[in-house]
C-alpha cells in the first residue's frame, strides 16, 4: 500500500507555523491530484492546500483550528491499489504534532494492560505516553469520567521537560533569535512552548508584553560607556490618563508581517529612486476591449525585464541571482493589509493571456484562495495605485529579496510638449525603487528608458 503525505508547506518570508482552517475532504473521500483538500492560514494569507496524488484520503492527523509547525504531516492519501481506510480517531483526539510514522492506535496488549489497571486511555494518549516513556500509572486524569487524554499525558511531559536548551544551546529559529536580540532578551530565561521545548515567536512576544523582563547582557561596546548591571529591568509603563474616544486596535498577523518585512527592507536595502513621465495615449487607444492599462504595464514590465535581466534578480544572504523567466509579484490591496501574489513565468503569456491570468490571481487573492506556490518566488514587483486618481506618483519599498519594485501612479490627461507644441496627453508617472547595493543609478534610469521604448513599439511609433 502506498501513501502520499499532506504536509504543511513553507510559504516563505520566515514562516514557522500555520493554522488548519478547515478540511475540504474527509477520510474515505476520493481526491484527485491538484484538487484542494484543506484550507490553511499563514501570517500572510489563507490558501488552499492541494493533493499531490490521486487516491483516497486515508487519514487526518491534525484537526481544524490547530496551529502546527511548517513540515508537519497533516494527513495522508492512499494511492494505487488500496484497502478501506481504517476508522480515523475522533477530532478531539487528533495529535497536534507531526506524524512520525507510528500507528495512532496502541497494541492490543497495551489496551488490555490499561484495562487490567482499571484505567481508560485514548489511543493517541497511549501512543504519546509510549513515545516519551511515560508510565500511564503516574498520570492523573483531569476528565470527569477519569479517562486519560492526550492533554493529560502532555502535561506530564511538560512538567518533566527541561528548559528549551540542548547541551546548553537554545532551541529556536533564526528569526526568533533576531527578535530576542533586537529587544535585548535573554532566551535562556524563556520557557518554550513549541515541540521539544522550542522557543517560538509568541513566547518572546508574550515575554515582552509582561514587564519587567530581564535584559540580555549588553555588547562590549555599550558596556564601556555604561555600568554593566547583571540584570536590568524595564520600567513599568507610567499610567497615562485615560482618553475618551480612544480604543486599541488589534494588529493582525498579516499587518505584523508587513511591518517586519518592510522594516527589514528599509533598514538593509539603500533605496534609490528614479521617476519618469510616460505617454500612454497612443498605446491605450490600441488596447483590445476588456484589457486595461494595468495589464499593459505588466506586459511592458515583463518585456523590459527580459531586456535588462539585472533587475530581474534577487539578493539573498550576500548572493545575487538572475532569472531566465520573469516571475511578477503584484501588489494587491486587502481590507486588512497588502499581499503580493506571484504570477510565475509572466513572459510565457500574451497580452490577453496576461490579462486573464492576472485577473484570476487578483480575484483569488481577495477571496483567500491562493495556492502556496503563488505566495513566493517573485523576482520583481509592480505596485499600481493608478486606481486612485489623486495619486500622481509615489515611491514603493522593495519587496526583499528582490532588488527593485515599480510604482505606477494614475494615468490621466496632462499637458505635454510634443514636437514643439503643447498638447493634452494621457500620461503616468513611473517610479523605480532600486537596491543601490546591486543597481546603480544609470541602470535604474535605463529601465525607464527601455520601458518607454517597449511602450512606443506597442503603440507603433
Amino acid at each position: 500500500m502506498a501513501f502520499s503525505e499532506i504536509v504543511l508547506p513553507n510559504m516563505g518570508f520566515g514562516m514557522e507555523e500555520g493554522r488548519i482552517l478547515s478540511w475540504l475532504k474527509q477520510p474515505g473521500d476520493t481526491v484527485r491530484k491538484g484538487e484542494p483538500v484543506a484550507e490553511i492560514e499563514s501570517d500572510k494569507a489563507n490558501v488552499e492546500l492541494e493533493a499531490l496524488a490521486d487516491g483516497v484520503l486515508d487519514s487526518v492527523f491534525v484537526a481544524a483550528e490547530q496551529m502546527v509547525a511548517v513540515g508537519t504531516v497533516l494527513g495522508r492519501i492512499r494511492t494505487g491499489e488500496s484497502t478501506p481506510a481504517a476508522e480515523p480517531p475522533s477530532m478531539s483526539e487528533i495529535d497536534n504534532v507531526a506524524y512520525q510514522g507510528q500507528s495512532a492506535a496502541p497494541s492490543m496488549a497495551e489496551v488490555d494492560d490499561a484495562a487490567d489497571r482499571g484505567q481508560r486511555i485514548s489511543p493517541v494518549a497511549q501512543r504519546l505516553a509510549r513515545e516519551h516513556g511515560v508510565d500511564v500509572n503516574t498520570i492523573q486524569s483531569r476528565s470527569a469520567d477519569g479517562r486519560i487524554t492526550r492533554e493529560d499525558v502532555q502535561a506530564v511531559i511538560d512538567s518533566a521537560r527541561p528548559s528549551a536548551q540542548s547541551n546548553g544551546k537554545v532551541l529556536t529559529v533564526p528569526a526568533v533569535r533576531k527578535l530576542a536580540r533586537d529587544n535585548h532578551v535573554d532566551l535562556t530565561t524563556i520557557t518554550g512552548t513549541g515541540k521539544e521545548g522550542r522557543i517560538r515567536r509568541e513566547d518572546v512576544q508574550a515575554f515582552l508584553s509582561e514587564p519587567p523582563f530581564v535584559i540580555a547582557a549588553q555588547p562590549a561596546a555599550l558596556a564601556a560607556t555604561a555600568p554593566p548591571p547583571a540584570v536590568t529591568e524595564r520600567a513599568a509603563p507610567s499610567s497615562a490618563p485615560s482618553q475618551e474616544g480612544r480604543r486599541e486596535i488589534t494588529i493582525s498577523s498579516m499587518r505584523q508581517t508587513i511591518a517586519r518585512r518592510l522594516s527589514q527592507s528599509a533598514q538593509e536595502s539603500p533605496h534609490f529612486y528614479t521617476t519618469g513621465e510616460l505617454d500612454f495615449t497612443d498605446a491605450a487607444a490600441l488596447l483590445p476591449k476588456g484589457i486595461g492599462l494595468n495589464t499593459l504595464i505588466l506586459h511592458l514590465t515583463t518585456k523590459t525585464l527580459l531586456a535588462l535581466p539585472e533587475l530581474n534578480a534577487t539578493y539573498e544572504n550576500g548572493h545575487l541571482f538572475q532569472y531566465d523567466h520573469v516571475h511578477l509579484a503584484l501588489a494587491v490591496a486587502l481590507p486588512n493589509g497588502l499581499m503580493t501574489p506571484v504570477l510565475h513565468n509572466a513572459d510565457d503569456y500574451s497580452l490577453s493571456g496576461l490579462a486573464a491570468r492576472s485577473r484570476d490571481l487578483i480575484e483569488r487573492t481577495r477571496a483567500g484562495k491562493l495556492k502556496p506556490d503563488e505566495l513566493s518566488g517573485g523576482t520583481f514587483t509592480v505596485s499600481n495605485l493608478g486606481v486612485v486618481k489623486q495619486v500622481d506618483r509615489f515611491t514603493a519599498i522593495i519587496n526583499p529579496p528582490q532588488v527593485a519594485i515599480l510604482a505606477v501612479g494614475t494615468a490621466k490627461p496632462r499637458p505635454m510638449v510634443v514636437n514643439g507644441g503643447l498638447h493634452i496627453r494621457t500620461t503616468a508617472h513611473l517610479t523605480l525603487s532600486a537596491d543601490h547595493r546591486i543597481i546603480d543609478g544609470m541602470l535604474a534610469a535605463r529601465f525607464l528608458e527601455a520601458f518607454d521604448a517597449q511602450l512606443q513599439v506597442f503603440a507603433g511609433s
